[in-house]
């Protein structure tokens, strides 16, 4: 993987135009009405405080103590990183000084980027002027609006290639999947289901136009974590009319559909390929073509965004091409064209910060685009998909043969792309307004979540993965069809199907000994039995395994494990506790045949499995649910919320301030009876960090509520 060599290493590229443009200005003033632009900054003075070489811990608690990096994004980092470099000049603000500088002298500031810093500004050209000669200022660049054809769905217009699905759910996978079946099967995503595995624990985001989530029979049950819309710069990325600019009724299409490829969930309609998964939402694209097209900056700033709140996964169904003016007119100084040699990952913005996602431990996803074949000399793929370190994503039919919107490789700097294919032909998504609305349909948009879904697969059984190992199972393991009809299809890889059909079955075989990293419990008189599920190719040898417990969370006591009438379950029984006070902390040792061990979770004794004693008993008959004291209370980084339900209800759990302003929905959906926990991590609907203070946190099941009070300290 390429890394920048800090400041000027990201910035060199920009330069050139920046500088170009600041001599354009001096001379044409009048050739530039109010337009966009990137002002590039020399420095930032905040960051001298810190030492050179960086004082790592003191940056790292300052980058943390005022949210702009979470533990999540260090903890991520430190897969790649050595200790170092985990946080740098590039985490840092852009200088607040620099920014009232531009605003004084009449620049519209929108938005700005911490790895590059610079600034987004609204202008024209008595502005420029004035702030081009500031002597903190070292690149100017216009930002242009541009032509993107990811985000529209393809009419599927290749014959032959159109699916039919016949009606009421069936028997087997099925009943399950529904539609949905055929995109998944073609890249082995049901048989990892079968085992449990459904990439929880992971966490992805998603750069879109916008997305209908709350409304949707398949989305409402969507773990959000957080969302922001880096068009209206709020904190709400579904349609906004009312608001200036106005959304178009079809704003939220696009990315309601790719999200429900991603991780919707509808027994007998779809079924996402990571569910289990938690999200983070950006609105960067702006759909209306009565106005000139959104652009790329918005996507950088989204992937920031989602980089510094720790993202395992960055999943990109929006792409870059030709860029025009408001009158629709090619402008060719700014726009990247292939012959120019501006697809080599270092040219475009958005490639650049997509290597740097890359860099930090980011695996980023991105659609190669729909701009038809090119001949594998001459590229027709749109950026970021040029960037280095990340997977690119072209479209195959449910027959694995290259769908012919499909764009293609290579870079201009030689590198094969796309990185995989998947299905993207006639997919079964869902489509707005809902609650129970799905249609066909194509483009590399639909093979993008797939594939970003599939790595987060791998991710939720093997954490400690870094994007170029993930890179590299996925490319091993993919699936080589050879369709005589194809000659590109004759030597893998090449510049049309990459190194092949992403395959998650295959990837996990190739893993050897996976577990989804859950358990289910329950008590049998004055026993408590705990399970979990693994998978080895060589079968677990359950003579060997054992499973370890503790009440303290320090003295762990053997106990022996067995199988039961689940297929690939394993379980263990301990003591029932005696108090109600406690958790009991556990975790599973199993050994397969070939003497492989597998910690279930993944991290054993150091991250143990835990659950509050007690929650296993029988609820009174005149308890609707229980709920129980939150836990750490007050707490700085999460507090677990647990209840116990009788019977399978419906759950709903919101974030109010002391005021009674709803900061925060938790989780809405049905849950089964038994117990279950919850966490806060202390962040608003925005993926802000609430201040420190007294919150409710409400728990609402079948219409019956009950409230905790508890204290966050930052």
């Amino acid at each position: 993987m390429k890394r920048a060599s800090g400041f000027a290493g990201i910035l060199t590229v920009l330069l050139f135009a920046g500088a170009a443009l600041r001599a354009q200005v001096s001379t044409g003033a009048s050739q530039f009405p109010t337009k966009k632009y990137w002002i590039f900054f020399k420095d930032k003075p905040q960051v001298v405080g810190f030492g050179s070489p960086m004082n790592q811990q003191s940056a790292e608690d300052y980058l943390l103590s005022n949210g702009i990096l979470t533990e999540r994004a260090i903890e991520r980092r430190e897969k790649v990183l050595p200790p170092s470099t985990i946080v740098s000049s590039l985490d840092f603000p852009v200088d607040q000084g620099y920014l009232d500088s531009l605003r004084s002298r009449g620049a519209e500031v929108v938005g700005t980027s911490r790895w590059f810093n610079g600034a987004v500004v609204t202008a024209d050209s008595s502005v420029l002027i004035r702030t081009e000669s500031l002597p903190f200022v070292v690149g100017i660049r216009r930002i242009v609006a541009y032509t993107d054809p990811v985000k529209t769905p393809v009419n599927n217009t290749e014959g032959g290639l159109a699916k039919v699905w016949a009606g009421g759910p069936s028997s087997g996978d099925s009943a399950l999947y529904g539609p949905s079946l055929t995109q998944l099967e073609l890249s082995g995503v049901p048989q990892v289901h079968a085992l449990g595995i459904n990439g929880q624990g992971v966490l992805i985001g998603m750069l879109d136009a916008g997305f209908r989530y709350e409304t949707h029979d398949a989305l409402k049950n969507v773990k959000i974590v957080g969302e922001h819309d880096f068009i209206q710069n709020d904190s709400i990325t579904a349609n906004q009319p009312n608001n200036n600019p106005p959304d178009a009724p079809n704003q939220d299409n696009h990315g309601t559909s790719t999200l429900s490829v991603l991780g919707g969930y509808s027994p007998g309609n779809i079924i996402g390929v990571s569910y289990g998964s938690s999200f983070l939402l950006a609105k960067t694209e702006y759909v209306p073509v009565s106005d000139f097209k959104w652009e790329e900056d918005n996507w950088v700033e989204g992937i920031e965004w989602m980089e510094a709140r720790g993202v395992d996964v960055v999943s990109s169904s929006v792409a870059y091409n030709i860029f025009v003016d408001s009158s629709g007119a090619v402008d060719s100084s700014q726009s990247y064209f292939f012959w120019r040699g501006d697809f080599n990952g270092k040219k475009s913005i958005a490639s650049r910060a997509a290597t740097r996602a890359a860099e930090l431990g980011v695996v980023v996803v991105q659609a190669m685009g729909n701009e038809g074949n090119g001949n594998g000399v001459e590229a027709t793929m749109d950026v970021p998909a040029d960037a280095d370190s990340i997977i690119s994503v072209g479209a195959v039919n449910s027959q694995g043969k290259l769908a012919g919107f499909s764009s293609t490789g290579p870079t201009n700097d030689g590198r094969i792309k796309p990185d995989l294919v998947a299905d993207g032909v006639t997919d079964y998504v869902a489509v707005v307004p809902g609650p129970d609305t799905y249609a066909f349909e194509s483009g590399t948009s639909f093979s993008t979540p797939i594939t970003a879904g599939i790595a987060s697969l791998i991710l939720s059984v093997r954490p400690e993965y870094t994007p170029m190992q993930v890179i590299n199972l996925l490319k091993s393991t993919a699936v080589r069809p050879v369709i005589p009809s194809d000659t590109n299809t004759n030597y893998y890889p090449n510049n049309f199907y990459g190194w092949g059909i992403v395959n998650a079955w295959d990837a996990l075989q190739k893993l050897g000994f996976v577990s989804p990293g859950v358990f289910a419990s329950w008590q049998n008189g004055s026993m408590t039995y705990v399970a979990t599920r693994a998978f080895s190719t060589s079968g677990v040898d359950v003579s060997m395994s054992r499973a370890y417990y503790s009440f303290n969370g320090v003295n762990f006591a053997a106990l022996p494990v067995f199988t039961t009438d689940t297929s690939n379950q394993y379980a263990f029984a301990a003591p029932a506790p005696k108090t109600l006070s406690s958790y009991m902390y556990f975790y599973f040792d199993l050994v397969d045949s070939s003497g492989a061990h597998l910690d279930v979770p993944y991290y054993g004794a150091s991250k143990p499995f835990a659950i509050r004693t007690g929650t296993l008993a029988s609820l009174d008959s005149s308890e609707a649910f229980r709920l129980y004291t939150s836990f750490p209370n007050p707490f700085s980084t999460l507090t677990q919320i647990g209840f116990v339900l009788k019977s399978p209800s419906w759950v709903n759990v919101d974030v109010y301030d002391i005021l009674g302003r709803k900061l925060r929905h938790l989780f809405s959906g049905e849950v089964p009876k038994g117990y279950e926990e919850l966490a806060w991590d202390g962040r608003m609907n925005d993926g802000e960090l609430a201040s420190s203070g007294v919150y409710l946190i409400r728990v609402e099941v079948n219409g019956t509520a009950k409230v905790l009070k508890v204290l966050f300290l930052k």
